[in-house]
């Protein structure tokens, strides 16, 4: 059997996702333990009580299958922004809504417009569907929404923006945002990821489903509870836009997406305000300690609106990153993302950030040295 001659044409353009290397992976690999894992954008404090009460309390129910339609969780979800039910769509993570958007929307040939650095879920997604991938340019390390406009045909059906962008961690001014959204003809899809939206400033970030509720039919919101909520192994995102698009993935979603242990986790973390509070001050404030430590390295870095930070480390990333596992630091390479001499790290507890800095410290002296 051959099969390269059975495989979907859009699939055979991939190129498999990189994944975060998992610390086990590691500690087997190099012979050693006590690993810090700064490499996934992880929540380092662990997963919330409530989250964990209520996954308990329906543990013992998990020989049955869960309600199909989520519906508590959406009801949940719809009860925080205002909206009905039949707007808010639940997936096995915000990556799982994406992939059900493009088998959604794209046809062969149809065109998505993506930045030319950003999220590579995008990019997969549509492949598979056999659309046509049109990168935009980037202003720097910024999303260029002036250049996703013009690269608008009549052949486009979507566009996918990360806000605050995966790997750069810089964040949209909400002005900005609003003005492209406006700009947009009706007939194009917008995608708006805002999985690490909580670390945002608020005063500049959007109120993309506000801006949603105001009529902007084409507008669809992502957000996720891996990150800021802490429950990125139970695998839950949501996303709420216009009751047709929701109509449209429940028709091809899995009949069981999220298990109920999982929609119960979800329900407790976002009952739990104090949990979430507490990361989002001690990411800011690890964010701007480590700005400090990398500025009196001499280091250039982006500032970030997320709980990752870009950092420049002058060298090949590649070995850097290698030479941070080595003393059990886990971060990750950008060299995928056209950044070659730069690694992301997950901002981490007090105590994992200092590890870093002396890690990184150390190994930019060897690597120097040599």
């Amino acid at each position: 059997m051959d099969v390269n001659k059975l495989v979907n044409s859009g699939v055979a353009q991939i190129e498999p996702y990189v994944f975060g290397k998992p610390k086990e992976d590691i500690e087997r690999k190099y012979n050693i333990s006590d690993t810090v894992k700064m490499n996934s954008n992880e929540n380092p404090w662990g997963v919330p009580v409530a989250a964990l009460e209520q996954a308990e309390k329906m543990l013992p129910r998990s020989n049955v299958y869960p309600e199909a339609s989520n519906r508590i969780l959406r009801e949940k979800v719809a009860g925080i922004f205002s909206v009905k039910p039949g707007n808010v769509f639940l997936g096995s993570g915000a990556d799982e809504v994406i992939y059900y958007l493009a088998m959604g929307f794209l046809n062969d040939n149809d065109e998505i417009v993506i930045p030319g650095v950003t999220f590579p879920i995008y990019e997969i997604a549509a492949k598979i569907m056999r659309a046509k991938i049109i990168t935009s340019s980037m202003d720097g390390f910024g999303i260029d929404l002036d250049d996703m406009l013009n690269k608008i045909t009549e052949r486009t059906k979507m566009l996918a923006v990360c806000n605050p962008n995966n790997p750069t961690g810089l964040a949209l001014d909400k002005n900005e945002i609003y003005s492209f959204i406006d700009k947009v003809p009706s007939e194009v899809l917008i995608i708006m990821d805002e999985a690490y939206m909580e670390f945002a400033d608020p005063g500049r970030f959007p109120d993309s489903i506000a801006k949603f509720k105001e009529g902007r039919e084409n507008l669809f919101v992502i957000r996720t509870l891996s990150k800021a909520y802490g429950l990125a192994g139970f695998r839950v995102g949501y996303g709420v836009g216009d009751e047709r698009i929701i109509e449209i993935l429940n028709r091809i979603k899995l009949p069981f997406n999220i298990s109920v242990v999982s929609q119960y986790a979800a329900y407790g973390a976002m009952n739990d305000k104090k949990f979430i509070k507490s990361t989002v001050e001690n990411t800011i404030a690890g964010r701007e300690a480590l700005y400090s430590a990398l500025e009196s390295m001499g280091l250039s870095y982006l500032k970030s609106s997320t709980n990752f930070i870009l950092i420049d480390v002058a060298y090949d990333c590649e070995v850097v990153t290698e030479a941070l596992m080595k003393k059990g630091v886990i971060v990750r390479s950008a060299k995928n993302y056209g950044a070659p001499t730069s690694i992301r790290v997950t901002i981490g507890t007090k105590e994992q950030n200092s590890r870093f800095v002396r890690c990184l410290a150390d190994v930019l002296k060897e690597i120097g040295g040599a």
